[in-house]
């Protein structure tokens, strides 16, 4: 016969009234899981009615009564119920009726089913429903554990428990050992982890509990100080993992020699120190009287050499930061006089006095986030990013860039341990995440593609805990409506990945989808649309008043000499700025990548494969199809959310590349002058938790890992060779140009 998916073990002593209401709890809980089981009631010498209620249960086959004649203790009832198991899984859990079945799914979920997953999940009653005099003994007795032998858990002697088979078979428990299952499981080498599960109050019979256990259990915790070897369990499970040790060499040297790669295809002889030095110099030279202090801070202001904000892109969203802690308005037509300020990402329009002003053409919402870090330092300093650009851009860009980045590895990270079912291939995965995407070289400029990669990762992750763990707490759904909401404010196209989410949490729980998550999500768009009215009088961002093609016809004239601007095209203007200078717009006459790739099959290909290609720079990602599909695929516990996860994923990637391969020629840009296609970027997270099952399959074999390796390594050449400035060309277009193939 087939082994079942999970055995389960229930000691039981004079628990007469508890036993049948526990059998038919398991049996609902577990059929409608769709998991095959057999059930092992072990009466450690009952004197109650508790073996007549056994047999009753009996009538169904897969459950098993097994009798001790006289009281052997728990530990041995266990060791009678482990012998007769069969299944892939095994659990044990109380006869009390105070440990939930419902929490046996999520826990095997948690446990998987190879050697390379948790040899034992542990249970955690929180919030405890007992009586003080239990529960602080627990406390002391659990402390006491961890500190004499380096496991430290909050609840070592949770009587629900969830073991791979092989590790329940092979564990021997001699008299009151029970208590120490955690630590012996631990001693094997195997990997011990912990989850809450819910605790419910004994409402049949009395408890076991007394005293004098207390007394005992600190006997037997110095029986077991003599197994655990020196340095504690967190020695030996690190001294058992020297193959692990060896695969992360491996990756490590791959990210680390692909990274020096990239930095020597970059090396070029830029050094805009030494420019400035000169133009100090030949200052002094015409001047010899002048003060040297002077001398410099004048050609440090006049020419602005060296700034941390790196293109035009960037700094829109600066001077719109800039202009509402600074001046209270979003025009930012009285900054772009400054030295370096300039930018060609503008729009204008009237203001309500029917003045023509000059405006950020981002979206306003990360702006008015981004705003009030910057208003706390400039109260507390009396800085600004005008007078002391590398003082306040680098703190800020510790919160505007290296947060939403750390979020999103350390959130990736845990998507990933939970998806993966080898360790390698995991750890690649995560090497990945860490340095082979185009996100790490974009963390060092002020953009929306951090913010958005950050919300869509803990989106995921939320998503993923709720329809494959049975997360259901409101604040979760929430959470996620919330993230992803913001995910798509900060990227348009991440409404595809909304919408997927939305449709998974009303297939979870319609009733919090629509009680938490829509309000959560309707609470952004609110932001959002709010933040476009007040800064520019309409709810539609600026880039929805731009013409596929310039329309002169519909220019007006400006209040002041030579000014015009479009009310069809707010990126055709003139307009005449505080200094006096006519500033005409870039948009009317682009230069170079910003005039589109006339031919859509060309802009396609080089979308993909080409010099901004999705799969050329970054190669890891040609594992995200074979990924998806083995995600998709999968036949283990969760396996129905893992594919609805890897079916999101795809059809979102799906949308949002032909969302861009569909627009017309003056959006066919690739995000301008960058180096990858950044309008994809937002989804990395989604495709490094794609990845790892192909990983997984690779790390399988010397071949396939070597293949990995050599992905992951050409990955991070492509992100580590913008070293100067991410607003730069590939380094696959450098190359075409250098070799004549494209147009200088």
């Amino acid at each position: 016969m087939r082994p079942p998916d999970v055995s389960l073990v229930v000691p039981v002593r004079d628990e007469a009234g508890n036993i049948g209401p526990l059998v038919a709890e398991i049996r609902d809980r577990l059929d409608a899981a769709g998991l095959r089981w057999e059930l092992f009631v072990v009466d450690d010498g009952s004197t109650d009615g508790s073996a007549d209620e056994i047999g009753a249960c009996e009538s169904d086959s897969r459950v098993q009564g097994i009798r001790h004649d006289s009281g052997l203790g728990k530990s041995a009832a266990l060791m009678s119920g482990f012998a007769r198991c069969r299944g892939d899984a095994v659990v044990m859990l109380d006869g009390d009726g105070q440990d939930d079945p419902a929490e046996i799914p999520r826990m095997l979920q948690m446990l998987g089913r190879n050697q390379a997953g948790p040899g034992l999940v542990n249970g955690w009653k929180t919030p405890r429903l007992d009586p003080w005099h239990k529960t602080l003994p627990s406390r002391v007795f659990n402390l006491l554990v961890g500190w004499v032998t380096g496991l430290r858990l909050h609840d070592h002697n949770c009587g629900l428990k969830a073991f791979r088979g092989d590790v329940a078979r092979g564990l021997h428990l001699a008299t009151d050992m029970h208590r120490f299952i955690p630590v012996l499981v631990a001693l094997r080498g195997e990997r011990v982890v912990e989850v809450p599960v819910r605790h419910r109050p004994r409402v049949r019979g009395a408890s076991k509990y007394g005293v004098s256990r207390f007394f005992r259990g600190l006997f037997d915790l110095a029986r077991v100080a003599l197994l655990v070897p020196a340095g504690g369990l967190a020695t030996q499970r690190r001294d058992s993992r020297g193959r692990l040790r060896r695969s992360v060499y491996w990756i490590l040297a791959a990210a680390a020699l692909g990274a020096v790669l990239g930095r020597i295809g970059a090396v070029a002889s830029i050094d805009r120190l030494a420019l400035e030095k000169r133009f100090i110099e030949e200052a002094r030279a015409r001047d010899p009287a002048a003060d040297p202090g002077a001398v410099r801070d004048d050609v440090e202001r006049r020419r602005r050499l060296l700034r941390p904000f790196l293109s035009g892109n960037d700094r829109s969203r600066w001077l719109t930061v800039r202009a509402l802690v600074e001046r209270g308005t979003f025009a930012i037509d009285e900054l772009v006089i400054e030295p370096g300020w300039d930018t060609i990402d503008a729009v204008v329009h009237p203001d309500a006095s029917g003045r023509l002003r000059l405006y950020s053409s981002k979206p306003p919402l990360l702006a008015v986030l981004c705003a009030g870090p910057y208003w706390l330092l400039h109260r507390i300093t009396g800085w600004t990013l005008g007078d002391h650009p590398f003082e306040m851009g680098r703190l800020l860009l510790v919160l505007y860039a290296l947060v939403p980045l750390a979020v999103t590895m350390l959130v990736v990270f845990r998507l990933v341990d939970c998806i993966g079912t080898s360790d390698w291939g995991r750890l690649w995965a995560a090497a990945l995440a860490a340095c082979g995407t185009l996100l790490t070289t974009f963390a060092v400029a002020f953009t929306n593609h951090l913010p958005a990669a950050a919300c869509t990762a803990v989106s995921c992750w939320l998503l993923y805990r709720i329809r494959c763990h049975g997360l259901r707490s409101w604040g979760s759904f929430a959470a996620a409506g919330f993230c992803a909401a913001l995910a798509a404010a900060c990227e348009l196209p991440a409404l595809a990945w909304l919408a997927a989410l939305a449709v998974i949490l009303v297939r979870c729980d319609p009733r919090r989808t629509v009680a938490a998550a829509l309000p959560a999500a309707l609470l952004v768009a609110a932001a959002a649309l709010g933040t476009n009215l007040v800064a520019h009088g309409t709810m539609a961002p600026p880039y929805a008043h731009r013409g596929a093609a310039p329309q002169p016809a519909t220019r007006q004239p400006g209040p002041g000499p030579g000014e015009s601007w479009n009310p069809a095209d707010w990126y055709d203007y003139a307009i005449r700025l505080p200094d006096g200078r006519l500033l005409e717009s870039y948009w009317r006459s682009p230069r170079g990548v910003d005039r589109g790739e006339p031919s859509r099959a060309v802009y396609a290909w080089h979308v993909l494969v080409g010099h901004h290609g999705i799969f050329s720079l970054t190669p890891a990602w040609l594992l995200v199809v074979p990924g998806l599909a083995l995600l998709a695929a999968r036949r283990r516990h969760g396996a129905a959310g893992e594919a609805e996860l890897a079916r999101a994923i795809g059809l979102v990637s799906l949308v949002v590349i032909a969302f861009y391969l569909a627009r017309p020629q003056a959006d066919r840009n690739y995000g301008g002058m960058t180096s990858g296609f950044r309008w994809a970027f937002w989804l990395a997270p989604l495709w490094v938790a794609a990845t790892v099952p192909a990983a997984d399959v690779l790390a399988r074999s010397r071949l396939g890992r070597a293949v990995a390796l050599l992905l992951l390594g050409l990955s991070v050449v492509s992100v580590a060779n913008a070293t100067w400035n991410p607003w730069s060309m590939p380094w696959i277009q450098q190359w075409l140009i250098h070799v004549g193939w494209l147009p200088a």
